[in-house]
């Protein structure tokens, strides 16, 4: 039975401030609240402005498409889940923004070293499924990356074990909502 899209959130700040954004019911993805989005746009404040933005495991597109809203030249969004690249697609031509964006539908593990090489992200968001050991993996990939330099925010659960003890990585803050968290790293130059 496939999984009928239902409208669940909305930008909260930006030129896109409002628009509705659907997402895909059940366990597909685990859309970061609207109220924690909006704390992380906060904290970000004007230095979205002109930036390329890498969302991985994309979801709906909700964080890169509030990126966007925030003012952010462009966003790559990454998703494997068929279902969830229609509903990005959808949510981007309705908020009249798809020409900002490039969607890849892969497994975020396999693209990533490619995407990395490819461009400069000054932003990468990784809000992959809980309880994987994704996180961990994907910052690996980012740390192994010489050229990256980028801030990362990490999204993951407040009992789910993350190293973010890194060589070339530090942790600069860390912010607790409920049971999720968004730790807040810079990828600094490898020696």
């Amino acid at each position: 039975m496939e999984a009928e899209p239902k409208t669940l959130m909305y930008i909260t700040s930006g030129s896109l401030k409002g628009k509705k954004l659907r997402t895909v019911k059940g366990f597909f993805t685990r859309p970061l609240l609207t109220r924690v989005r909006k704390s992380l746009f906060d904290i970000l404040g004007d230095t979205i402005q002109g930036t390329r933005f890498l969302d991985l495991y994309a979801g709906s597109g909700a964080v890169g498409i509030e990126a966007l809203s925030r003012g952010a030249k462009e966003v790559v969004f990454v998703e494997v889940n068929p279902k969830c690249v229609k509903i990005i697609k959808e949510n981007l031509i309705n908020c009249g923004v798809f020409s900002r964006a490039k969607i890849y539908q892969e497994d975020v593990l396999q693209i990533l070293p490619f995407l990395l090489k490819q461009q400069d992200f000054s932003f990468i968001f990784v809000g992959p499924p809980y309880f994987k050991g994704l996180q961990d993996k994907t910052i690996d990939i980012i740390e192994k990356c010489r050229r990256c330099l980028a801030e990362l925010i990490v999204q993951h659960s407040a009992k789910e074990k993350v190293n973010f003890e890194r060589e070339t990585i530090r942790v600069v803050e860390k912010r607790r909502y409920g049971d999720t968290c968004l730790t807040f790293l810079i990828k600094e130059k490898q020696q």
